[in-house]
């Protein structure tokens, strides 16, 4: 992962009925795993801001990316670059007192998330999340959907120094809300997708590194552990800090924590955070307003609500 040439901060994305998995998941904040989930693909014709927006990946561009991410690959991505009207945004005033963020080695339930858009190649940050299906990634949804899906995406769950310790799973399909499909909504800057195993398993990615808990309507004032791919490092790195409500925007979460630079977009939010094995509640991800932050040292994320909920429960069904 190699140094931006931008001075701009980061930019680089058991059947259970959906009434009854809203209520359940609404009244406890978080998902419990049961079983697959079973429905149609929704479609883009008719549909409104929360409608989910199903890209599928052909079998054939899926093993394009298993080509295509080797180590050279992955070690030379670049963050995405960030809009001009971004761009141009005024910096913000630095804090005196913010937490420092540290390297590590990384753990199985986050990523390097590699993509393509033409002929470059990019990267951000994912994570695993518990579902029904056992196969989903949640990203922000400016990593995965821009004029439209980006191309030869692949998830490395616990990518550092090159090293691939869980392999490379390729994306199956990305799933948006149509309100960020039409319009880049920064409340929607949340996506997920379906990966498929490396080569040679058949097993889903959670049963291999776990999985954090999705929370829905948990509140904005958490202790967490944040977890990103900074630019121009080639491995994680985490901060214990404070999320809180960014009240010039609504419904938009805020921490502080020095040095999340480009390639962090996507990164978790991580309550009740197992160090051992990267378990934990995923409250939010870098995204949102501005995509994360135009300075290194605030990022932000859409809070996690109803939306949110509407859109996992749609890439779970759209796996039919």
């Amino acid at each position: 992962m190699n140094p931006a040439t931008s001075s701009a901060r980061r930019r680089t994305t058991a059947t259970l009925s959906l009434s009854t998995l809203a209520a359940a998941l609404v009244a406890a904040t978080t998902l419990t795993s049961a079983g697959p989930a079973h429905a149609a693909t929704p479609t883009t014709a008719g549909h409104t801001p929360l409608t989910a927006i199903t890209h599928t990946v052909s079998a054939s561009a899926q093993q394009a990316a298993r080509g295509l991410w080797t180590r050279k690959a992955m070690e030379t991505a670049t963050p995405l670059p960030l809009p001009e009207p971004l761009k141009a945004a005024a910096p913000a005033i630095k804090p005196n007192v913010i937490p420092h963020p540290s390297a590590f080695n990384g753990v199985p339930t986050v990523g390097a998330l590699f993509l393509t858009i033409g002929k470059q190649r990019h990267f951000c940050t994912a994570s695993v999340v518990n579902s029904l299906t056992a196969n989903l990634v949640l990203t922000a949804a400016h990593c995965v959907y821009g004029s439209g899906p980006v191309t030869n995406a692949a998830f490395v769950p616990g990518y550092s120094y090159g090293h691939e310790p869980y392999g490379a799973w390729p994306v199956e399909t990305v799933t948006v809300a149509a309100g960020w499909q039409q319009s880049h909504d920064p409340d929607l800057d949340f996506a997920f997708l379906k990966v498929a195993p490396p080569s040679g398993t058949h097993v889903p990615i959670q049963f291999v590194t776990g999985g954090l808990w999705l929370g829905i309507n948990s509140g904005y004032v958490h202790p967490i552990f944040v977890i990103g791919y900074n630019n121009p490092e080639d491995y994680p790195i985490g901060c214990a800090t404070h999320s809180f409500k960014y009240k010039p925007v609504a419904d938009t979460m805020q921490f502080k924590c020095r040095a999340f630079w480009n390639g962090t977009s996507g990164g978790p939010w991580i309550t009740n955070y197992n160090s051992s094995n990267g378990h934990g509640t995923v409250i939010g991800v870098i995204g949102g307003y501005e995509e994360g932050g135009l300075v290194a040292w605030s990022s932000y994320s859409t809070y996690f609500g109803l939306p949110t909920l509407k859109l996992f429960v749609q890439a779970e069904k759209a796996q039919a």
